[in-house]
């Protein structure tokens, strides 16, 4: 999976309320008016159902951006 299909993904699976043209690898999620507590468990169990790969919250954490996310999925 590309970069830019993790993030058209996540607008669709996670952060629903936020314009795609907002995000892109440099977003900080975390920062986006619409993350949560609620959001964080959604972004981690959507990964688990999409790439197979338990991420826990730590991890999730450790990621500034998208795109720190998506290669840490991706390792």
């Amino acid at each position: 999976m590309e970069l830019s299909t993790f993030i058209d993904d996540l607008v669709k699976n996670v952060f629903t309320d936020t314009p795609r043209e907002m995000l892109n690898g440099n977003t900080e999620y975390m920062e986006l008016e619409e993350w949560s507590s609620l959001t964080a468990f959604s972004l981690i169990a959507y990964i688990e159902k999409t790439f197979g790969k338990r991420l826990l919250l730590p991890e999730l954490l450790k990621a500034q951006t998208i795109e720190e996310l998506f290669l840490i999925i991706n390792s």
